[in-house]
């Protein structure tokens, strides 16, 4: 029983490592976008088995990284602004209901406090995949103080569609710190209960995070 729970956990890394690793040939332009992904030529590339490398490419498919057609295989995506352009429509859209129906005073101020505080701390280009988990839980401490719970499950899709375009934007590290600043800025707003200015924050951060996601994208097709 050790042995086989030290087999599942060695496998477990080796996905993890496969993930990270591709992740990272797709952001720094060595897969181009339309490129085909070979499992051995990668499993080669990266010293392990063809195992961790299909089930890193069946998550980067879900993830919307990767696209898979029968009889082709997977390929890099085409990432589209104009996708990322609509994706942020209906995130400004919702969230904007979702806040005008949370009651501010029930938010745990001091546990967005803390998540900011942790970003903060690990604010560097190696930890994207572990700041991108805890800006999520930073906003939807937020998001799920609100009774619209279909709603608020929307959302969560819509974060699950923008996160590989949100890690382009991770990419360029000099970006934490205006991050981790509109974040201060969205604390106060709640502590303070004023619903009108933390719209506006939102808005503003959400924005900066897709002009900057879509000046990536052009460089990376640009190249």
């Amino acid at each position: 029983m050790a042995a086989a729970g030290m087999r599942a956990t060695a496998e477990a890394s080796g996905v993890e490592r496969c993930l990270d690793l591709i992740r990272e040939m797709v952001l720094s332009g060595e897969l181009l976008p339309g490129q085909k992904v070979h499992q051995g030529e990668l499993a080669e590339q990266l010293n392990v088995s063809r195992i961790p490398v299909r089930e890193a490419l069946a998550t980067l498919q879900a993830e919307g990284i990767l696209v898979h057609k029968p009889n082709t295989g997977f390929t890099v995506a085409r990432f589209s602004s104009e996708d990322l352009s609509e994706i942020y429509l209906m995130r400004r859209l919702l969230e904007t209901e979702v806040i005008r129906s949370v009651d501010l005073s029930l938010v745990d101020v001091d546990a967005m406090a803390a998540l900011s505080e942790q970003m903060r701390a690990m604010s560097d280009a190696e930890s994207r995949d572990e700041y991108q988990a805890v800006n999520l839980a930073f906003h939807f401490a937020l998001f799920d103080c609100s009774p619209l719970e279909l709603v608020r499950q929307e959302i969560a899709r819509l974060w699950y569609m923008s996160g590989f375009y949100r890690s382009l934007h991770l990419y360029e590290t000099e970006t934490f710190a205006h991050l981790q600043d509109d974040h201060e800025r969205i604390i106060e707003a709640v502590r303070s209960g004023n619903v009108e200015q933390l719209i506006e924050l939102c808005d503003r951060h959400r924005s900066g995070t897709e002009r900057l996601v879509v000046q990536r994208l052009g460089r990376s097709r640009a190249r």
